[in-house]
């Protein structure tokens, strides 16, 4: 195969969503590129089912009870679901502040999840509440939050949480015999499959099986507000039943606390008095997102744990916009993030990091091994042609990210190793994601299949008060 036509992203690294998982830029792709781009992703595939890791392991669900969750969603709304690792100290620290808020304007609650007055400030905190905090429901709150978690961080988030309101979820895949080198299953496409896959079993889960709600909201845990939002009620009001979801504009990089009290108390926010127009073509499916929970369900689909360092949101909404599979998309509502300033450094959150840069790792390696085999087999290794002058001819992607993009991008400290490895894996990512979204056919119908439609996953229900 030819090797893949690329630049170096001078921009690699934070604070920018856009930059930070990219280290390429102006990826060129025919559709001569298909074998081999489709075996980008069923590469990765087959190495964890080899594995013995996914599909094969069950998803361990842990609650503190599953009968009094499921009891707790009858007759209740779609409920927000938080993606979250690293962050119970600050999510804590958020739920307070709103609490000290509260008590400061005489307030019970507040007026609805855009009532400014919840990231204004007036009693000096020093953090924003989360937009999914329970007291920011609103004054009449139907439906319940919950936050899901690895299994390493469930006992840390439990015991942080406690009494606010929150259900902490753990998640986590059985781990293989023998056990993996690279241990636990993690990532940013395994730890949003298992929230979905949450959604589904909750949705379906209660006595008859009869469904309380049809629709379920994902956040990731430091949103703290929707710009232009004219509620949940109004966005769910507006799903059909064969709309997948519906997503926002997604903020460019976390906020400060201070960035977001001052725009608070300028009144630039608040909730609108009906929904924006939809935006023409769609766009990234991030940070926020409605879900569309029995759709996902009957069509069997789901983000993939594939996607480890990157690319998890990306590569679906490209699968979306060339099946083509309609979902809703609001340009004009932008989501708000804090920079979170306490990390928990538990020795949860710790394993669940280390864990997600051995498969990064374990990915990285396996993409950059030689000899290649002929397409549509194994794909390794990685060829890219750089087009910026001094970046040398054809090599491998490797060689590439390691010689050529982190030198260039010193933020990223190009001689840490755990840096090498997540960029060469977000490079693949990043391939894989252009080719899904790429002339509607550079990834062939199977590969796209067998990436989204994840069916055989056996779900086991644990209690762990």
């Amino acid at each position: 195969m030819p090797p893949i036509s690329t630049d170096r992203n001078g921009n690699y690294g934070p604070p920018l969503v856009s930059q930070k998982y990219s280290p390429l830029a102006n990826i060129q792709l025919t559709p001569a590129d298909q074998n081999y781009c489709s075996a980008l992703l069923t590469n990765r595939r087959n190495l964890l089912i080899a594995q013995n890791i996914f599909p094969q392991q069950p998803l361990i669900l842990t609650a503190p009870s599953w009968p009094a969750i499921i009891a707790a969603e009858a007759g209740h709304d779609p409920p927000l679901v938080v993606i979250s690792s690293n962050r119970a100290q600050w999510i804590l620290s958020g739920i307070n502040a709103a609490n000290s808020q509260l008590a400061s304007l005489g307030l019970a609650t507040f007026a609805n999840a855009s009532d400014l007055n919840a990231l204004t400030a007036q009693a000096s905190q020093a953090v924003s509440p989360p937009i999914y905090c329970p007291t920011r429901i609103g004054p009449a709150p139907n439906r319940n939050v919950y936050i899901v978690v690895h299994t390493l961080e469930y006992i840390f988030y439990k015991n942080t949480l406690r009494g606010t309101g929150i259900t902490v979820i753990g998640w986590s895949f059985r781990a293989a015999r023998p056990f993996p080198a690279m241990g636990l299953l993690a990532g940013f496409g395994a730890s949003r499959f298992a929230a979905i896959q949450f959604c589904k079993t909750l949705r379906t889960a209660a006595p008859g099986g009869a469904p309380p709600w049809n629709f379920a909201w994902l956040f990731d845990d430091n949103v703290v507000a929707l710009t232009n939002f004219a509620g949940y009620v109004a966005v769910e009001a507006a799903m059909a039943p064969n709309a997948v979801c519906a997503g926002f504009q997604g903020g460019t990089s976390a906020l400060s606390f201070i960035a977001n009290r001052t725009w608070a108390r300028a009144g630039l926010g608040g909730a609108a008095p009906a929904l924006p127009p939809l935006t023409p073509g769609g766009g990234i499916l991030q940070q926020a997102v409605l879900w569309n929970i029995a759709y996902l369900s009957s069509n069997q689909m789901n983000i993939s744990p594939i996607f480890v360092t990157s690319g998890e949101d990306v590569s679906i909404g490209n699968y979306f916009n060339t099946q083509p599979i309609p979902y809703r998309y609001y340009g004009g509502i932008t989501v708000r993030k804090e920079d979170p300033t306490i990390m928990d450094g538990s020795p949860g959150a710790q394993s669940v990091t280390a864990a997600r840069n051995a498969y990064a790792a374990f990915f990285a390696n396996a993409e950059s091994a030689g000899p290649a085999a002929p397409p549509p087999l194994l794909p390794p290794p990685v060829q890219v042609q750089p087009q910026q002058a001094g970046d040398g001819g054809v090599q491998t992607l490797s060689n590439f990210v390691n010689n050529c993009v982190l030198p260039n991008a010193p933020a990223m400290n190009p001689l840490n190793p755990v840096k090498r490895d997540v960029a060469r894996s977000q490079g693949v990512e990043q391939i894989a994601c252009h080719a899904m979204g790429s002339l509607g056919n550079i990834i062939t119908s199977l590969v796209r299949t067998q990436t989204f439609q994840l069916a055989g996953v056996n779900v086991i229900l644990r209690n762990q008060p």
